[in-house]
């Protein structure tokens, strides 16, 4: 069966789901939209694809099985809720949206009218982090100590003052936590289990006429009794390679990008050498260091991938819109934190989310 895609929004990482739809053998696109029309109609062109004058026009359309929801990461809602009433199932960029109450409008619409709502987190359909999963799963790291990641990029005033919703809270959530360091956020619960506490510092310091922060870096507590730390910039030049850490009594990863800089366990096995040699080349890709653009859509495409196949079968996806959010209470934690200098317990939230 082949599944005709819509995407709302143009920005620059609509491109990739266009790519990635356009890799996908069972998937088309079939539409687009935006509010700026001329957007729209240069990026139908570019990708061979109807252009809608509306959303409802689009989400109303007997051709749009899926959408996916490329607009600002403040402005999700909105759109998600159109998608859904037409019957709809939906993709939305992450953020899934950038408070609790805003996700939980989304997952409360989709249970009503029985679509499914994926939120997408590209970085674990990578093969090296879902190995780094596999060993977390088999208990090879032991009891886990330590989880840390590391987001220190560069983007220039001039990124914040071409694209205005980015420096402005209404419209971005907030800054290089919400937009940038949230793909290594949703990573680390991932990996460590989810987050009893935080205590966090943000602040603007490279940039200038935001309302949002560009450097921020949080202490947590997980659930399990470990402990990490997640710092994240936009501010430091010329930026680094995203890092994560994974540190237990019996083993110890690090990872950059896609590259294993560490990789070591108590009890060796044949497949942590093909692990070592597979993954210990240079980074090729750009990672968004200095260039939002310069990102792989592999995982796009494995998450697009799996999204169809959880509609074809009646799974629900990898990254449900209940998944999605994880990574946003975290994010909204730090916040609190880091305004009112107190530790901030997520204890509740999510289940109290899931219970309504």
């Amino acid at each position: 069966m082949d599944h005709g895609f819509g995407i709302i929004g143009t920005g620059d990482i609509a491109a990739v789901h266009a790519r990635a739809i356009a890799s996908v053998v069972n998937a088309h696109l079939a539409g687009v939209t935006d509010i700026a029309g001329d957007k729209a109609l240069a990026f139908g062109k570019q990708f061979s694809c109807k252009v809608f004058d509306s959303v409802s026009a689009l989400v109303n359309s007997p051709e749009i099985e899926i959408v996916c929801i490329c607009t600002p990461s403040g402005t999700h809602l909105e759109p998600a809720l159109e998608v859904i009433k037409a019957g709809k199932h939906c993709i939305v960029e992450k953020p899934l949206e950038v408070t609790m109450r805003r996700c939980k409008a989304i997952i409360s619409a989709a249970k009503k009218k029985d679509v499914v709502v994926a939120g997408i987190f590209p970085m674990r359909f990578l093969d090296i982090n879902r190995e780094v999963r596999k060993a977390v799963d088999a208990g090879r790291f032991g009891k886990l100590v330590l989880g840390d990641v590391y987001v220190k990029w560069f983007r220039s005033q001039s990124y914040y003052e071409q694209v205005k919703w980015r420096g402005d809270l209404k419209t971005s959530g907030g800054g290089a936590l919400m937009n940038q360091a949230i793909h290594s956020v949703d990573l680390l619960r991932w990996m460590m289990g989810d987050v009893a506490e935080v205590n966090a510092f943000s602040t603007t310091l490279g940039h200038s006429g935001l309302d949002v922060e560009d450097t921020a870096i949080a202490n947590l507590r997980f659930k399990n009794g470990a402990l990490g730390v997640i710092e994240a910039s936009t501010a430091v030049f010329p930026g680094s390679y995203k890092r994560m850490e994974i540190l237990g009594t019996r083993g110890s990863v690090v990872i950059e990008e896609e590259k294993i800089v560490k990789w070591e366990f108590t009890y060796e096995t044949e497949h942590d050498r093909e692990i070592r040699l597979l993954f210990s080349g240079e980074n090729i890709e750009g990672g968004g260091v200095s260039d939002p653009k310069a990102i792989n859509d592999t995982g796009h495409i494995r998450q697009i991938s799996d999204m169809i196949e959880a509609i074809e079968t009646g799974r629900p996806p990898a990254i449900d819109a209940e998944e999605a959010t994880k990574a946003v209470e975290i994010i909204e934690a730090i916040y609190e934190s880091a305004r009112n200098g107190k530790t901030v317990s997520l204890k509740g939230k999510i289940q109290s989310l899931k219970n309504k």
